[in-house]
């Protein structure tokens, strides 16, 4: 469970008039660059276009799998599978991201649709969207960031209280991102919708029966797509398209573990704790810079394949923002933040990023590390 002490409780920022200056220039900036080019800030149509690739190869593999094109061939089946997986999250990082923040189309019905993207691979929109939000508020703040809660499995945080196994979190860490997928699939979404009270600062959680219906017929739905129907079908052994399932989600899931966990959890970034009057000694915009890193900034190719994952700053904080801005809109941030004398937290790839997370599960891993 998160930690009663901090998820019990109403957190909130605190500011000044020099911290406001920041934010409030950096807002005009931003601003001021979508009115001088007369752009909105959604989906661009290259955004739109890449929308489509995506859904046209998810029907382009998923076909060729049916009508048994790689099905004498157990390594052919595999990749065949695999590419699935890959294309899931390519679509959960290109639309679904952009959407659940109402920043694919603006439109808030249209995106609410695309959000389903989320259910079409595997999870639930309406939950993802409600714990990610609370993540957005939250940075990497003890208690309340629902992405550190791991019931004990990992220590993210010099908050989190030590256990032996943690000793070896570093060693055991890849292993468990490669099923978190699986484990989102079968077991994670039935947790938050059935099991949990709290999410962010909101308490005592009434989740819309009609949610339940949605959660429930989508896992179905996955399911017979990506298990039943290719087991009535695909003219392989079973213990081929059970073995295929399972591949489908190993490496897209620690890849996309990854990708998200490496801009929060890495070696240099703050873990600010509340107050006793429950307040962030910060405001919401330096906060980010303080618990956020980007990598690969300025490289179009891995903008484009992760959705402005690795963009991550400007992600929080301009969350309604498409990630087809993000690269220009970065330079603005950063510039501002030079000006200003704030760090901006960035990693030159993406195995730079890589490193720094897992020596900070290294250094968390000692029982001796500050629980304060």
């Amino acid at each position: 469970m998160l930690d009663k002490t901090t998820s019990d409780r109403v957190i909130r920022y605190k500011t000044n008039s020099k911290k406001e200056a920041f934010a409030n220039e950096l807002r005009s900036r931003v601003r001021a660059y979508f009115r001088e080019n007369n752009i909105s800030t959604f989906a661009t149509t290259s955004v739109k276009f890449k929308a489509l690739i995506g859904f046209v190869l998810w029907i382009t593999v998923y076909t060729l799998l049916l009508t048994n094109a790689f099905s004498e061939n157990l390594i052919l089946l595999l990749l065949g599978f695999l590419a699935i997986g890959f294309i899931n999250i390519f679509l959960a990082l290109n639309v679904m991201h952009d959407s659940c923040h109402n920043a694919f189309t603006g439109n808030p019905k249209t995106d609410r649709i695309l959000g389903y993207t989320m259910n079409f691979i595997g999870g639930n929109r309406y939950l993802f969207t409600m714990m990610h939000n609370a993540h957005h508020q939250f940075v990497n703040i003890h208690g309340i960031d629902v992405t550190l809660e791991t019931h004990g499995l990992f220590r993210f945080t010099p908050h989190e209280p030590w256990k032996p196994k943690h000793r070896w979190q570093h060693v055991y860490t890849p292993i468990i991102y490669s099923l978190a997928m699986i484990h989102w699939i079968l077991i994670k979404d039935f947790k938050w919708y059935f099991g949990e009270l709290h999410i962010g600062n909101r308490k005592n959680i009434e989740h819309p029966r009609s949610e339940m219906w949605i959660l429930l017929i989508s896992k179905a739905f996955y399911l017979s797509t990506t298990l039943v129907i290719p087991l009535l079908v695909i003219h392989s052994p079973w213990w081929w398209i059970v073995l295929a399932w399972i591949h489908l989600h190993i490496l897209p899931s620690l890849v996309f573990s990854l990708l998200f966990q490496i801009t929060h959890v890495y070696e240099g970034t703050d873990y600010p704790m509340p107050n006793d009057k429950g307040c962030i000694e910060n405001n919401y915009f330096i906060h980010v810079l303080e618990t956020t890193a980007d990598f690969s900034r300025k490289n179009r190719l891995i903008t484009w394949i992760t959705g402005g994952l690795n963009i991550h700053v400007v992600h929080h904080l301009f969350p309604t923002m498409n990630h087809g801005h993000y690269i220009p809109v970065a330079q603005i941030v950063k510039d501002t933040a030079d000006e200003y004398g704030i760090h901006y937290k960035e990693n030159k790839n993406f195995f730079t990023a890589l490193v720094l997370h897992m020596r900070i599960l290294k250094h968390l891993s000692k029982p001796e590390t500050s629980q304060q």
